[in-house]
């Protein structure tokens, strides 16, 4: 274990390197953007998260129930003129859900139903190894439920529709009629001037930014950081930046920003200390932005239950709590950097 000095190393954000980039989901998380950073791929170099250099390396790609519904959920609140949750039809749980998902693309590549079922078992790691087994039943589940699509798909919409399993659809329609509902959320949303004229607000926004971290003034490293946030709004009247961050929580909203809630326990002040920083030199860069002339940023999660009755609420992030996570954010990002410089072989402590 080598020892490391974190006075020893100067992170030095590259404002001019920062811009937004108008890229859907698919392509922000393709390969081509595979050697940025993200704050939540730093948490793999975190050892207080387990994480570790050969964890960060393989960056594991993580995916689960919770994951689908927070994403429909984000999609159907935060772009409703893209999205919208679509009826229920009765499709398929789980994994098996996901197969179902595959399976239209694959079949208009000229695929035969079975070869589909099997690259599909495999992309979503359903049965892969036994797939032979279970072809039957998942024909018939297919074609039951590809009925269902077919007849629905018979409306046409310019949206892209949301179709969940029964369950999965209670719940994000719950979350959504609850954040609709509360009159804070919304008022970040979509902020109004005192005359009732809209704010600028922005959604889903990709933003990129390098860091330039060097170690004793010898060794450099570039760090190349991605993030894509949730909404922010600019009032250039009132010199007011807000970002805005919606999460889903499997817990009471009330026990959210307590001391053993999420935000400490996915360390979210990381998160929103870097999104912060990045969105400022955005608006530093591109509106002129400056805390001299009175400029400010504030910070808020949106948080809603994924249990009934899905209560909703709004929390804002102090300048603690950011002060906070840029500490939690400087430590790995200089760690990141020193692997970058010396390799990713090396287990580090700093002191």
């Amino acid at each position: 274990m080598e020892k490391v000095k974190l006075s020893d190393f100067r992170i030095i954000p590259d404002i001019n390197s920062v811009r937004k980039e108008e890229i859907s989901d698919e392509e922000y998380f393709s390969p081509k953007y595979a050697h940025y950073i993200s704050n939540s791929r730093l948490k793999n170099i975190d050892p207080l998260n387990g994480g570790s250099p050969a964890k960060y390396q393989l960056n594991p790609k993580i995916s689960s129930d919770s994951l689908r519904i927070g994403s429909a959920v984000h999609e159907c609140l935060l772009q409703p003129e893209e999205f919208e949750l679509g009826p229920k039809i009765d499709k398929p749980t789980a994994k098996l859900g996901l197969v179902m998902d595959c399976l239209p693309d694959l079949l208009k590549e000229g695929i035969g139903l079975d070869d589909a079922i099997k690259v599909a078992a495999k992309k979503v790691d359903y049965y892969a190894s036994t797939i032979e087994t279970k072809l039957d039943s998942i024909k018939d589940t297919w074609n039951e439920y590809s009925k269902r699509l077919e007849e629905l798909n018979k409306t046409p919409t310019s949206k892209v529709r949301k179709i969940l399993a029964n369950k999965d659809w209670d719940i994000v329609n719950g979350c959504l009629e609850s954040c609709k509902a509360n009159e804070d959320i919304m008022k970040l949303l979509h902020p109004t001037t005192p005359f009732g004229d809209p704010i600028d607000a922005f959604f889903e926004d990709a933003l990129f930014m390098d860091y330039i971290i060097t170690y004793k003034g010898k060794n450099c490293a570039i760090l190349r950081f991605k993030m894509k946030a949730d909404s922010w709004t600019i009032d250039k009247d009132s010199k007011v930046i807000t970002l805005n961050d919606l999460k889903t929580t499997g817990k009471s909203v009330q026990c959210f920003m307590r001391e053993d809630g999420s935000f400490n326990h996915y360390d979210y002040s990381r998160q929103m200390a870097v999104y912060s920083q990045i969105l400022w030199y955005y608006c530093v860069q591109n509106y002129g932005a400056c805390k001299n002339d009175g400029w400010k940023l504030n910070a808020n999660m949106l948080v809603v239950e994924t249990i009934p009755n899905y209560w909703s609420k709004a929390y804002i992030v102090n300048p603690s709590q950011l002060r906070d996570g840029y500490k939690k954010l400087r430590e790995l990002l200089c760690r990141v950097a020193y692997c970058e410089m010396f390799g990713y072989d090396k287990e580090i402590e700093f002191e």
